[in-house]
């Protein structure tokens, strides 16, 4: 299978022939191979709960590889890390990296996208000035150093949105609310983990994508001082009743959840069982920031336009006047955790 630098395959579909062009109409032209869903680990009880064995966690892989290996670790630093959802994070990043970097090169003013979930993001932008007198080179040069910055960005507004989907009732299966699970403890720093150590292999240019992440992965986790399955299972056991109560997933009550998204420059801190790790400092997990773009002379607007029945009830959460606007996530977002953590208590 043909794969771009970053080890990232791309699969081509052509279009069909007009015989084929009832079909065409109906399944469109797919240009990029989406990154794919992970499920997380947490099922609302330790023993229902997936703890990995930080020492023998396979390879990444964009694609599906049974060689991956997923599950909940517990880190004296970073607290829980749902290793699903790093690795999901870390696709996204690096997938819409890659539409962003080709918008860039074709001097495209606007785009759109989706990724996983159905709602679609509408990007508007404006170049610098002398963007058309700088050389090839320099154009690529600057298109890859601000789509991974993009690519980023992008990725973590999508993650925080997912969690917002999911607190108003979303299903990523289409069946069960996920509203147990979201904002839980551990999801927006693992997420936002995952976006930061994609950011690092998109651009180690000596390795693939799904090499370089899996060497990240192995050196972050050391960095936050991983523990043994076992620790994790008790830390799990310790905090059950004081931040969530109840059996497997549909019983429980989620009696803390993490609320901090990482907007505007700020951080994400890890949540650590107290006794675990004596004396552990949490280590900060870092927003993504634009300021490439500006330092370049770029300026990008970024819009949301919910396909989901609870778009609904975000709209009326935060008094939007028509439902046909779509989602500005610097001026919506805040707004709209505000109300979840009021609606959380």
């Amino acid at each position: 299978m043909e794969r771009d630098k970053w080890g990232i395959s791309i699969t081509t579909y052509t279009c069909m022939a007009s015989v084929l062009s009832a079909v065409a109409l109906l399944s469109g032209c797919q240009t990029d191979k989406q990154p794919r869903l992970r499920f997380g680990a947490f099922f609302g009880s330790p023993i229902a709960m997936e703890f990995a064995d930080p020492e023998h966690l396979g390879t990444h892989h964009f694609n599906f590889n049974l060689n991956e290996k997923n599950g909940m670790v517990y880190t004296c630093r970073g607290g829980f890390i749902d290793l699903g959802h790093l690795r999901e994070a870390a696709d996204r990043t690096a997938y819409l990296r890659e539409v962003t970097y080709r918008n860039l090169m074709g001097k495209k003013t606007k785009f759109s996208f989706r990724v996983i979930e159905p709602s679609r993001y509408w990007v508007k932008l404006s170049y610098p000035e002398n963007w058309d007198n700088q050389s090839p080179e320099e154009k690529e040069k600057t298109a890859n150093e601000v789509s991974i910055q993009m690519g980023q960005y992008f990725a973590h507004i999508s993650l925080v949105w997912h969690e917002i989907l999911t607190w108003y009732g979303f299903s990523t299966s289409g069946i069960f609310s996920e509203k147990i699970s979201a904002f839980s403890w551990e999801d927006t720093y693992s997420d936002l983990l995952g976006t930061n150590l994609a950011v690092q292999a998109l651009g180690d240019s000596q390795q693939q994508f799904d090499d370089a992440m899996t060497k990240l992965i192995y050196q972050k986790l050391k960095e936050l001082d991983v523990q043994p399955p076992e620790v994790a299972r008790r830390a799990a056991k310790q905090i059950e009743g004081e931040w969530f109560t109840g059996g497997f997933y549909f019983f429980v009550d989620m009696k803390k959840q993490n609320f901090e998204v990482g907007m505007n420059d700020d951080y994400i801190t890890p949540w650590l069982v107290p006794g675990i790790c004596p004396n552990a400092k949490p280590q900060l997990c870092p927003a993504t920031s634009l300021e490439l773009l500006s330092r370049h002379g770029f300026k990008m607007k970024l819009e949301i336009e919910p396909r989901v029945w609870e778009k609904g009830k975000i709209y009326h959460s935060i008094n939007m006047e028509k439902a046909g606007n779509r989602i500005q996530p610097e001026v919506h977002f805040p707004k709209i955790m505000e109300q979840i953590k009021k609606e959380a208590g």
